[in-house]
């Protein structure tokens, strides 16, 4: 129990958790993936601040803005006028010029929060809304505001109440107005937060933050800071530098959330992304790239940018990230990534299977290309790229070849084999064996010469790609060769004729 402004106030500590007690106890794996944030820059903070820059997030289509304004509003009926701008970028930073602090209250922050309710009601965008406060006072306070807001207007008074009570696939999806301390689990389309903290009537800032001075007070921001889904917007009575107890590790994480909120809105990305670099730079041992890779990456991008395309490289704000982006010149949103694979058995199926699977989930088309077959065929992949981004081609059209190429890939080197042998034909020549399910049409071909096993794989109809395996004798190969066509058959390829 901690004194604020002469009432006590009650503070659940984190060391009551349990999940405190079980990372003392128990062994901890870190879930990588995130997939929460349709953009980027939602996530990017707290993966800095909280993760290390251990999560792997999504690259975003939409290129960045440099063209943000100030968000300032003096009186609450301003509000209406910024939800455009607000639908329009992930993170919007609205400074509340006349809000107070009085009473663990910012009244002047809740009818700003409640008019911009009201008015993404009425923009009838259907994305689900979630509001959430810095304290349980200013919580209450803007349930108040909402409240009166209503009544003031039949027609919103109905919209909130039909919203309160929204539900999608028998999931309640409606508007929750929560505090920091118990929105824990919960997400929205939009997250509108109120920081309330602000100078008083006599304009004395003080440093007294509540809960978020207290000790784990940064890891319930990081809960808040993490829960929208689309669009977030901070309505704030301070800036940054109004924040001088940066010894204290609540305070410092608030501080510099402002700070990262408020480049964001104004467009000033470098700025945002000091911000994390100052929080806990990325390791960059895990964002260097192989030396063969980057020459492909920079010959390629050259390529596609001299016949007219707009192109970016290593585009992303984590460990994830795309080799090459591409759009049509003029355009404001990535069209397809370019995500090369230098070769190598350690992450075959996640950079061939699981990260192309990932980016066309949010909305990219994704072309796989190996380090062998650029250097061999150039002028080839370029084509196809372009084929894809001309739409001439569905990127799925690839993705059979790159499911055959990590089956190659990841064929281990020894492995019992099984309990009843299965027929084979006979090992002389190129043997041929064909998959044909639903829309998949996959050959493979091998034949041995001496010591060496060469391999074709594709889609049928193509001459697909090649490998080569050579081992210490032709003995060896020849069981090899055995073991690798029963593995094909039981994965239901069928034997053609030999040549």
């Amino acid at each position: 129990t901690i004194e604020e402004e002469g009432e006590a106030v009650s503070v659940m500590m984190d060391a009551d958790s349990f999940l405190t007690q079980c990372s003392r106890n128990l062994p901890s794996t870190l879930l990588a993936w995130h997939y929460r944030s349709r953009y980027e820059s939602l996530i990017s903070f707290s993966n800095a601040a909280f993760y290390g820059g251990e999560l792997y997030t999504i690259p975003d289509r939409q290129v960045m803005a440099t063209d943000g304004g100030d968000m300032l509003v003096s009186a609450a009926a301003e509000a209406s006028g910024l939800v455009p701008d607000l639908l329009a970028k992930p993170i919007s930073f609205i400074r509340c010029g006349h809000g107070i602090y009085s009473d663990r209250r910012n009244a002047a922050e809740a009818e700003v929060v409640a008019q911009l309710v009201r008015s993404i009601l009425f923009a009838e965008t259907g994305m689900s809304i979630g509001v959430a406060a810095f304290s349980e006072a200013q919580q209450a306070q803007i349930e108040s505001a909402l409240d009166a807001l209503a009544a003031e207007d039949s027609d919103f008074a109905i919209r909130l109440e039909a919203e309160y009570v929204r539900e999608e696939d028998d999931q309640f999806c409606g508007l929750f107005v929560k505090n920091l301390e118990n929105v824990q689990g919960d997400e929205r389309d939009i997250i509108l937060m109120s920081v309330c903290y602000a100078p008083d009537e006599k304009g004395r800032m003080r440093m007294n933050f509540g809960p978020i001075n207290q000790r784990g007070g940064e890891k319930r921001l990081n809960v808040i800071f993490s829960r929208a889904r689309h669009h977030m917007a901070l309505v704030s009575s301070i800036r940054h530098t109004q924040i001088t107890n940066d010894y204290n590790d609540g305070a410092r994480a608030l501080k510099s959330f402002l700070h990262y909120a408020e480049s964001l809105s104004l467009g000033e990305s470098s700025m945002a992304r000091q911000v994390l670099d100052g929080l806990n730079p990325l390791k960059r041992k895990s964002l260097d790239r192989a030396a063969e890779r980057s020459e492909i990456v920079s010959q390629m991008a050259e390529a596609l940018a001299a016949r007219g395309w707009a192109v970016e490289t290593h585009t992303g704000q984590s460990r994830f990230r795309c080799d090459v982006c591409v759009r049509p010149m003029g355009e404001d949103r990535h069209q397809l990534a370019v995500l090369v694979e230098a070769g190598g058995v350690h992450g075959v199926l996640e950079r061939f299977l699981t990260r192309p699977g990932i980016l066309r989930s949010f909305g990219w088309q994704v072309v796989v290309v190996t380090a062998k077959d650029w250097w061999q065929e150039p002028a080839a992949i370029l084509e196809r790229i372009e084929r894809v981004l001309r739409s001439e081609i569905p990127d799925q059209e690839t993705v059979e070849e790159i499911e055959a190429a990590s089956e190659e890939l990841m064929i281990p080197e020894t492995g019992a084999e099984p309990e009843e042998a299965t027929p084979i034909p006979t090992i002389s020549g190129i043997q041929r064996l064909e998959f044909i399910e639903g829309n998949s049409r996959k050959f493979w071909e091998i034949g041995q010469l001496n010591e060496t096993l060469n391999i074709r794989y594709g889609r049928i109809g193509t001459d697909g790609q090649s490998q080569v395996k050579t081992f210490s004798d032709s003995e060896r190969a020849s069981r090899e060769m055995e073991k690798l066509i029963r593995e094909k058959m039981r994965k239901g390829y069928i034997p053609q004729n030999s040549a």
